[in-house]
């Protein structure tokens, strides 16, 4: 089982896309609802009750999808299939923050897939209307990208992906699973997009402040994808 953490703001519509392009959209299960990266005692909650609900459907996971992609935590899947493969994509921070934040600004209302609740994040937005520095110092949004890896870190993952080569990161993909997804294709979200934002100094600093852990975990990222391309570049060179 393949199992792709759609991390917020990360071509992760792009990518889901490309999936289902390859495998099938029948053969992909969207994972969405359970409101990952924010860290709020109800969000909380949501996402246990969703974790234990999902992990009872094991056998018909199994027998009914190839690709598991949304919004999810990756241990509410960890050792739940005989195998499987995290995956994820992932963005420069200040990026990814700002990102988040411009497509929060552009929302009035927003429901969830599962039961139209309207999100948590959204509630709160409505009532605080907050700034970019007030929105980067919520203490429920702290350390977004990592959140979502749960108990793995980068080091666990079969494969990583680089919002900022998107392209690259498909030929990533195609070398490690055999798989070709074809040319990159962006999502109308992703398009309606104009990175990399102009980040102030002041902003930077903050999100230093504030998310170390995704400052660390993207570092380690662009680590590892390195060690992919190198890897590309040998087959390539081998293939000769």
């Amino acid at each position: 089982m393949l199992l792709s953490i759609h991390i917020s703001k990360t071509a992760g519509n792009s990518f889901r896309e490309a999936l289902m392009n390859s495998y099938g959209a029948e053969r992909v299960l969207r994972d969405y609802g359970d409101w990952v990266g924010f860290d709020e005692p109800f969000a909380n909650r949501r996402r246990e009750l969703r974790h234990a609900a999902m992990r009872v459907r094991r056998d018909e996971l199994i027998d009914k999808y190839d690709v598991i992609h949304g919004h999810f935590v990756a241990d509410k899947y960890i050792g739940l299939f005989p195998e499987a493969e995290f995956i994820s994509f992932f963005r420069d921070p200040c990026q990814q923050i700002v990102s988040h934040w411009r497509y929060q600004s552009a929302l009035t209302v927003r429901v969830s897939d599962v039961n139209k609740e309207e999100h948590a994040e959204v509630r709160y937005w409505r009532e605080l209307t907050p700034s970019l520095e007030e929105y980067i110092t919520w203490p429920f949004y702290r350390n977004h990208q990592s959140q979502f890896l749960g108990s793995l870190s980068v080091d666990d993952l079969a494969f990583v992906g680089v919002y900022e080569q998107y392209g690259k990161t498909l030929d990533h993909f195609r070398a490690r699973f055999g798989r070709d997804l074809g040319p990159p294709h962006y999502a109308p979200v992703t398009k309606r997009e104009a990175p990399p934002f102009e980040i102030s100094d002041r902003v930077r600093r903050l999100v230093e402040k504030h998310f170390p852990a995704d400052i660390e975990l993207y570092e380690r990222v662009k680590e590892r994808f390195a060690v992919q391309d190198h890897a590309l570049s040998e087959s390539s060179v081998t293939s000769r």
